[in-house]
C-alpha cells in the first residue's frame, strides 16, 4: 500500500511540475505548452539539428589514455605561482596577532 502512496505522489508532483511549467512560460516562449516543446525534443531525436551532432560527435570521439603524472609533466605552467608562501605566510602572522589581541588576559594590543 505504501508503494502505491508513493508512486501516486511522484506522479501527482510530477503533473504539478508541468502545470507550473505551463502557467510560468513566457512571451519568448512562442505559445507553446511545455507537452509541445517535450513531442518537439522527442520527435528531433530521429532528425537532430547541427548543435545536436556536433555534441554527438564530440561525444563520439576516443578518450585519450593518459597517465596522471605524464599529463601534469606534459601541462606544468613555469609562470609565477598562484599562491605567493611569504604572502601567505605574511597574512597568518596578521591574522594571529589580531586573534591573539582579542583573547581574553591578553593586553598586548
Amino acid at each position: 500500500m505504501a508503494i502505491f502512496v508513493a508512486i501516486f505522489l511522484a506522479l501527482l508532483v510530477a503533473a504539478g511540475v508541468l502545470l507550473a511549467a505551463s502557467v510560468a512560460s513566457s512571451a519568448k516562449d512562442k505559445g507553446e505548452s511545455p507537452f509541445r516543446t517535450f513531442r518537439t525534443a522527442w520527435s528531433g531525436r530521429k532528425n537532430p539539428d547541427t548543435d545536436q551532432r556536433a555534441a554527438a560527435d564530440a561525444a563520439a570521439v576516443e578518450p585519450v589514455d593518459l597517465s596522471l603524472a605524464q599529463f601534469l609533466r606534459e601541462t606544468v605552467d613555469e609562470g609565477e605561482a598562484y599562491l605567493q608562501v611569504d604572502d601567505l605566510a605574511a597574512t597568518l602572522q596578521r591574522a594571529r596577532d589580531k586573534a591573539a589581541g582579542v583573547l581574553p588576559g591578553n593586553r598586548n594590543r
